[in-house]
């Protein structure tokens, strides 16, 4: 997705070889950057959204059955077993730019990642209930060797074995292409570090690589997923998934093509892939269009496994668009609650104003996020 030099500095310049740069979180950045004599990068986004409430839960469930009874809906007990309650989100009530946002459930509290903005190469606020929010640190502070300054992007971070790995987008000394790297810490929120020489995966005759998303199906199996920029060279834009070694540090197998840009509104890209498993079969949400411009949106294709084969489903238009009050509408994520609720996290202009030049910020979105027949049903 397009993200701003260091606020997330819209994917570099040039995601599609000339409109494509991120952005960089414009928060002081333009006035650092004109005082230091650099140049923002810049980077690379409708349709109806659906709308629909979930079933009641039950009013009741067997009292000697505990495990049972934490499904039977909020607030429902079986002897001393309560089950939580339901949260109810909120974004930073700052406003704070937020571009392609990941949130990590993490224990008792939840973590947000975003593209670069500022001076933080990754920002990261912690929240006890998903509606109160830290102020940004930086969770990567040092990047590694091979990747330069000011462009990395849309950060998604897991939990394998003892440690945390944070997959991140950045631009390669060597190929001048964003391409993809892993760090790691012994917490979530960091500081992540990377020894690396070179990256986890470029693709360079394919435009580079970003957007990394990682993904761990029910058999505990991880996979990464990311986009191949081809856009950037004049190519259609696909969507990768291969599995990750146990450590998370490397990648095994061969990658698979998922889904590629195509449909009318996914002009002139897509991007942004984020993976879930329903049980049955695998749901993959994806960004499409132009990132700075009201026609982003977020659109999702089913799959039969995390390596495909996927075939889209919102061809003729996407499922979150513009509308109540957000432009451009991109970048998703899932994110689930202590009851097992579900949310879509997502990115959007706010306030009217789209784009960096136009004074606008990516803000930090939610919408409540249920299932019917296998599809997802998004309410805003």
């Amino acid at each position: 997705m397009a993200r701003p030099v260091v606020a997330r500095a819209p994917k570099a310049p040039d995601r599609s070889g000339s409109a494509a740069g991120h952005r960089l979180a414009r928060l002081g950045l333009a006035s650092v950057v004109l005082a230091a004599g650099l140049s923002l990068p810049a980077r690379a986004a409708g349709a109806p959204t659906v709308v629909a409430t979930s079933d009641p839960a039950p009013t009741s469930a067997p009292a000697v059955d505990a495990d049972r009874e934490l499904k039977a809906g909020p607030g429902r007990t079986a002897g001393n077993v309560t089950r939580p309650q339901p949260l109810v989100p909120a974004p930073p009530t700052d406003g704070r730019d937020a571009p392609d946002p990941f949130v990590l459930a993490d224990g008792d509290r939840y973590l947000l990642y975003s593209t670069q903005v500022g001076f933080q190469n990754v920002p990261v606020a912690t929240s006890p209930d998903l509606s109160t929010w830290s102020p940004p640190v930086d969770a990567l502070p040092q990047l590694p060797v091979w990747a330069a300054w000011g462009r990395t992007w849309a950060p998604g971070v897991v939990r394998l074995g003892h440690q945390y790995l944070l997959y991140f987008a950045a631009h390669d000394h060597r190929s001048g292409r964003q391409c993809i790297g892993v760090a790691v810490s012994a917490t979530a929120d960091g500081p992540f570090a990377s020894s690396a020489t070179e990256p986890l995966v470029c693709q360079t005759q394919l435009g580079g690589s970003i957007d990394p998303h990682p993904f761990v199906d029910d058999d505990g199996t991880a996979y990464l997923l990311w986009k191949a920029d081809g856009n950037a060279v004049g190519r259609a834009s696909t969507l990768f998934a291969q599995a990750l070694q146990p450590d998370g540090l490397a990648l095994t197998g061969e990658a698979a093509a998922l889904v590629s840009s195509g449909a009318p509104w996914e002009e002139p890209l897509i991007e942004n892939p984020a993976m879930v498993s329903t049980g049955e079969s695998y749901t993959l949400f994806y960004s499409g269009g132009w990132w700075e411009s009201r026609g982003y949106a977020v659109g999702y294709a089913t799959c039969g496994s995390p390596l495909g084969p996927c075939t889209k489903v919102t061809v003729d238009a996407p499922l979150v668009a513009t509308g109540a009050g957000e432009d451009g509408p991109g970048g998703a994520c899932v994110v689930s609650g202590p009851a097992h609720e579900q949310w879509l996290a997502y990115h959007a202009w706010t306030g009217g104003a789209v784009g960096y030049d136009q004074g606008g910020a990516r803000s930090l979105h939610f919408a409540a996020l249920t299932w019917q027949d296998g599809q997802p049903v998004v309410t805003r």
